[in-house]
């Protein structure tokens, strides 16, 4: 469950925003000042602000450097909501830390949506900061910022799709003389062309295209695998909030109107790219793992050690922060039968497998492991048992999908898996009475007929 701050002075915007916000599984705190924001900030580390700009004491602008500066909070993000419909107070929020700027009144879509992507966003840099310090005390790396030094300079390649002449001149000029990589493509197919071929972090991409609708664009991003993680700017002169909530439906990640500002581009930029290298240094922690001491040889995905670890120090903190944390547990159903028809060099090929079928149907924020043997674990922070179900039957369709080995499978009906699924704190208060549940669900699964999903009542 996500904490919620929302601080405003006026008593009508706090219950109207407490009223688009309840019933959404979240907890919500509430401030009349800034003063007080602050107080339960600080004790509460909320996972999101949304913060009234107009206050009698400390005004919005303020608390957000406070909240920023401040160790126990700089994670935390901030969506400022005002009924100063200014451009100069959008941007000096945003330069401020805040990550969103919203006008009152707001819509109840809009407004979720930006709560969602914040939250994600919280998510992706907590996971980072654990996963960092969890390297560093294995490996005895004595500076965390020596490791993101190291790292490849992420998030700043941009594709520009704009066939208005004026308007790329306008995107460029404002981008000019920041380390960044621009490209520009004028036609919906062009642009399609350069994503097969070329990786890129944002797509500044304009709805009113000479072949192609911009919202189609935007729909094939998103549901890509390979290119989901691209943050795209829906930038266009339409200015009906009917757009603006298709283009954040879609998955979009921002959107901005014409004429475009300079100083809001940049602002808006930097904290999508921001975003951008939270998700990309995820996957590179990712990859420095299964090329350390900490990976499966086999499968590539993280050993039974780096496994048990991880899992202790998040559920102890799914505990004191109060959210779900599921685990699937995950056993291949009759291995010693493929070992003994096809060979152990076959059986290999299958685990190896099976762990990029595990990588590729899980989210960033998820850990995959290698229990043992024929054995995967998968440790799903912010997730309850639903979420966990909905991913394990995913994992469950795709294997049941994949072809393994065409001719030789034919000795076999086919691969298939029991996975049990259990969750922090609804069924255990501890990283091994957690594994012991979830492992009774997958014994529950293998004695109903096997190659199902077993969730823990």
């Amino acid at each position: 469950m996500s904490k919620i701050l929302i601080v405003d002075d006026d008593q009508t915007s706090l219950l109207l925003l407490e009223k688009m916000l309840e019933g959404k599984g979240n907890r919500l705190l509430k401030a009349r000042n800034g003063r007080e924001g602050l107080e339960i900030a600080f004790r509460e580390n909320p996972d999101l602000i949304i913060l009234d700009v107009v206050m009698p004491d400390i005004d919005g602008f303020e608390l957000t450097r406070r909240v920023k500066k401040d160790p126990r909070t700089k994670n935390t993000p901030i969506i400022l909501v005002t009924v100063l419909n200014k451009l100069e107070n959008e941007v000096t929020g945003i330069e401020a830390g805040a990550e969103e700027f919203l006008n009152k009144p707001v819509h109840p879509l809009e407004l979720q949506a930006r709560v969602n992507s914040m939250l994600r966003l919280k998510q992706y840099r907590d996971q980072l900061e654990l996963r960092t310090r969890f390297k560093t005390h294995l490996n005895g790396i004595q500076k965390i910022e020596e490791d993101w030094k190291e790292e490849k300079n992420l998030g700043q390649n941009i594709l520009i799709v704009e066939d208005n002449e004026v308007d790329i001149m306008v995107i460029t000029n404002a981008l000019k003389g920041q380390d960044i990589n621009l490209e520009v493509v004028r036609t919906g197919k062009e642009t399609l062309a350069y994503l097969e071929n070329h990786e890129i972090d944002l797509l500044l991409l304009d709805i009113l295209l000479p072949d192609m609708d911009g919202f189609e664009i935007c729909r094939m991003i998103k549901s890509s695998e390979e290119k989901k993680d691209v943050q795209v700017v829906i930038v266009t002169c339409l200015n009906d909030l009917e757009s603006k909530i298709k283009g954040i439906e879609l998955g979009a990640d921002d959107f901005l109107v014409k004429p475009i500002v300079g100083r809001e581009l940049l602002a808006r930029i930097k904290v999508l790219l921001e975003k951008k290298a939270y998700l990309d240094k995820l996957r590179s922690h990712y990859v420095s793992a299964v090329n350390s001491a900490q990976r499966d040889w086999l499968t590539g995905l993280y050993n039974h050690g780096y496994f048990k670890d991880y899992l202790k120090d998040e559920a102890e903190r799914a505990l004191v922060r109060g959210f779900s944390l599921s685990l699937i547990m995950i056993d291949v159903d009759d291995f010693k039968k493929c070992n003994d028809l096809l060979g152990h060099s076959a059986g290999d090929a299958i685990l190896r497998e099976l762990g990029q079928i595990l990588r590729n149907n899980v989210r960033e924020v998820d850990v995959a492991a290698r229990y043992g043997g024929e054995e995967f674990a998968i440790v799903l922070p912010y997730a309850d048992k639903e979420i966990a179900k909905r991913i394990a039957e995913r994992i469950q369709k795709a294997i049941l999908a994949h072809d393994f080995f065409d001719k030789e499978l034919k000795l076999l009906e086919r691969i298939t898996v029991s996975m049990g699924v259990a969750a922090v704190p609804q069924d255990a208060s501890g990283a091994e009475e957690l594994i012991e549940r979830a492992d009774e669900m997958l014994y529950r699964a293998k004695q109903s007929g096997k190659n199902r999903v077993i969730v823990s009542p």
